[in-house]
C-alpha cells in the first residue's frame, strides 16, 4: 500500500449536510484530522487532502462533476441499501476513491482516509517532462491524431463530441497548443450560465471552450448566432456528449447555429469498443504515476487484464486513470489485481473447455499486451522483442482484435 506522503497536513473536507454522521467528528479529530465543513457551492474554495460525503439519495450530475474537479480522494458513506441503489462500483470508478457502509468501523474509515489522502497527492503530482498526448493504437485513435494535425491549422468553430471521460478536454488542449493562439491562455464558457460575451469576444485572439451548449437559452442562442455570423473565424471549441444533437432533434436548439458550431468535427472513440488500447493506456498510467512517486513499476495480473477487458467502461479513459491511481495506492503485491482496480474478476464459464489452444491464445494476448504497453509508438521494436516479424506481429494484433 502507498503510504500517505505526510501526516503533518490532514485537512478533511466534510460536505454538508452531514448531520447523520456527526458522531464521527470527535474520533476523526482525535486521529489528527482537521475538519472543514463546506457546501457544494463552496467546495472548490477549500484546500484539503480528502473529502468525506454522506449520501442518502442519488447524487446529482452537477455534484459529481464538482467532485471530479476537486481532484480529492473522496470517501462516500451510506447505508448498504443506498449504496446498492446508487451503484457503488460506478461511484468508485468515476467519482470517488471508496464507498463505505454505515454503520462502520472507525479503524477502517481512518485507514481508507489515509489511502484517499495518498490518492489525492498522486493526482496532484505533475510530470514536468511529459507533454500531453492522445494515446491509442486503434484505427480510430490514429485517425484522430491525423485529424488533429489538420484541424489545428484551420480557424473557425469546431465541435468535439464523445462520451464522458473519452478525452474531449485533452483534444481541446492539444488543438489549442498546436494553433496560432498557443501563446495565449485558453478561455472557457459554461453555457449553463448566462452567455459571457466578454469571454466570447476573446475567440478572435485565443481558443474559447464552449461547454453545455445545449443549455443555451433562446436569447443566448441568438446572441451566439449573431456573433458567429459577424466573426466566422472565431476559434470556438464546443464540447458535447450528445446533448447538443438531442436538443437539436427536440427543437430546443437552432439548426443554423448548430451547423456553424459544427463546421468542423472531431469524435473521440469510446474505450469499450477498442479493447486493444486498454492495456496500453493502463500501462501508461501505471508507469506515469508510479514514476512520479519513485515506485517500482507494477504490472497487471492476468486476472486484472481479463477484468478490464470485461468491464464496460462507462467513464472511458478518465475512469481507467482513476482506477489505476486507486490501484497504485492499494496494491500490496508485485502485481496489480482486479480488486485493486475496484473491479470484479471476470467469471469463467464452467462449461468452457480448457485446452492447449486456450492456453496458447491466452499467452499470445498477454505477450502482445505487454509489448504494446512498453513500445506503444514503436511497432518494430515490439515485434523484435517478441522475436517475430512485423507482418506476423500485425497478424497477431488483428487475430486478438488489438488493432
Amino acid at each position: 500500500m502507498l503510504e500517505a506522503v505526510s501526516v503533518a497536513s490532514r485537512q478533511l473536507l466534510v460536505l454538508e449536510p452531514f448531520d447523520a454522521c456527526e458522531t464521527l467528528f470527535q474520533p476523526l479529530q482525535a486521529a489528527g484530522w482537521t475538519l472543514q465543513r463546506c457546501t457544494p457551492e463552496t467546495l472548490n474554495d477549500h484546500a484539503g487532502d480528502a473529502l468525506l460525503l454522506h449520501l442518502d439519495q442519488r447524487p446529482s450530475h452537477a455534484l459529481l462533476k464538482q467532485l471530479q474537479l476537486t481532484g480529492l480522494g473522496c470517501i462516500v458513506l451510506a447505508d448498504a441499501e443506498r449504496l446498492r441503489q446508487i451503484g457503488s462500483e460506478e461511484l468508485i470508478g468515476e467519482w470517488c476513491f471508496a464507498a463505505l457502509t454505515l454503520p462502520g468501523e472507525m479503524s477502517r474509515l481512518l485507514e481508507t482516509l489515509q489511502q484517499a489522502q495518498a490518492a489525492t497527492r498522486l493526482r496532484r503530482l505533475k510530470s514536468g517532462r511529459q507533454l500531453p498526448q492522445y494515446l491509442g493504437n486503434c484505427g480510430a485513435a490514429r485517425s484522430l491524431r491525423r485529424q488533429l494535425d489538420r484541424l489545428s491549422r484551420i480557424e473557425g468553430p469546431l465541435l468535439v463530441s464523445g462520451e464522458r471521460g473519452s478525452g474531449k478536454h485533452l483534444l481541446a488542449r492539444l488543438l489549442h497548443q498546436r494553433s496560432s493562439f498557443a501563446a495565449q491562455a485558453m478561455r472557457a464558457i459554461d453555457c449553463a450560465e448566462p452567455l459571457d460575451e466578454a469571454a466570447l469576444a476573446a475567440s478572435s485572439v485565443t481558443s474559447v471552450l464552449l461547454e453545455n451548449a445545449s443549455l443555451l437559452s433562446a436569447a443566448d442562442q441568438q446572441r451566439l448566432l449573431d456573433y458567429l455570423q459577424r466573426h466566422p473565424q472565431a476559434y470556438l471549441l464546443t464540447l458535447d456528449r450528445g446533448e447538443l444533437v438531442q436538443a437539436l432533434q427536440q427543437g430546443r436548439f437552432r439548426r443554423d447555429l448548430f451547423h456553424l458550431l459544427a463546421a468542423q468535427q472531431l469524435q473521440t472513440p469510446n474505450l469499450r469498443e477498442h479493447p486493444g488500447d486498454l492495456s496500453l493506456l493502463a500501462e501508461h498510467f501505471a508507469k506515469q504515476h508510479g514514476a512520479m512517486i519513485g515506485r517500482h513499476h507494477r504490472r497487471f495480473s492476468e486476472e486484472a487484464i481479463t477484468a478490464m477487458i470485461s468491464h464496460p467502461w462507462p467513464g472511458n479513459v478518465r475512469e481507467l486513470r482513476n482506477r489505476v491511481i486507486r490501484a497504485l495506492v492499494l496494491a500490496q503485491g508485485r502485481q496489480i489485481l482486479a480488486a485493486d482496480l475496484g473491479l470484479r474478476p471476470a467469471q469463467a464459464s464452467i462449461d468452457a473447455p480448457v485446452t492447449l489452444e486456450d492456453y496458447i491464445l491466452r499467452a499470445e494476448r498477454l505477450a502482445l499486451n505487454d509489448v504494446l504497453g512498453r513500445y506503444a509508438n514503436n511497432m518494430s521494436q515490439a515485434a523484435r522483442t517478441l522475436g517475430i516479424s512485423r507482418p506476423t506481429f500485425y497478424r497477431l494484433l488483428h487475430k486478438h482484435r488489438l488493432r
